[in-house]
């Protein structure tokens, strides 16, 4: 008779502490906090956060807009290639010197999908390539002259 009166009391206890207090939020895309709950009676079940799965986000350039430079770092020349696709969008390419002190436009044929930059002349540093598309983007690379 003990035992069950321990084995009963011991269920009443533990379904008891099914529920307990509890407070949950929400929050806006900016991480601010909209909404602050209490719940005094709550199933352990509802303390469980529900994380909303984050939006993909796309990657930019997407993958067909890439542009593969080689060697980089260079002592002299460098290639740059890209998809066909992608060169049909292409309006003009330029390069300029990382401090700005210089700005070239590079002269390319869009059905060869490549372009030869010569930094053989130009002094050691950073440079960044600029491809100017149709769509109104530009897309940037940097180079690095050795």
């Amino acid at each position: 008779m003990r035992k069950n009166l321990l084995l009963i009391l011991f269920l009443l206890v533990s379904i008891e502490g099914i529920r307990s207090q509890t407070l949950s939020f929400e929050y806006d895309n900016g991480g601010h906090q909209i909404v602050r709950k209490y719940c005094a009676m709550c199933l352990i079940a509802d303390k469980q956060a529900s994380v909303d799965q984050p939006a993909a986000k796309k990657e930019f350039p997407p993958p067909e807009y890439q542009v593969k430079i080689y060697p980089n770092p260079t002592k002299d020349k460098a290639t740059l290639v890209w998809s066909a696709g992608f060169g049909a969008m292409i309006e003009k390419v330029e390069y300029i010197a990382y401090n700005f002190t210089q700005y070239r436009e590079l002269t390319f044929d869009k059905r060869e999908n490549k372009v030869v930059l010569d930094l053989t002349n130009q002094p050691i540093g950073m440079y960044v390539v600029v491809f100017h598309l149709n769509t109104g983007e530009k897309l940037t690379y940097k180079i690095l002259k050795q």
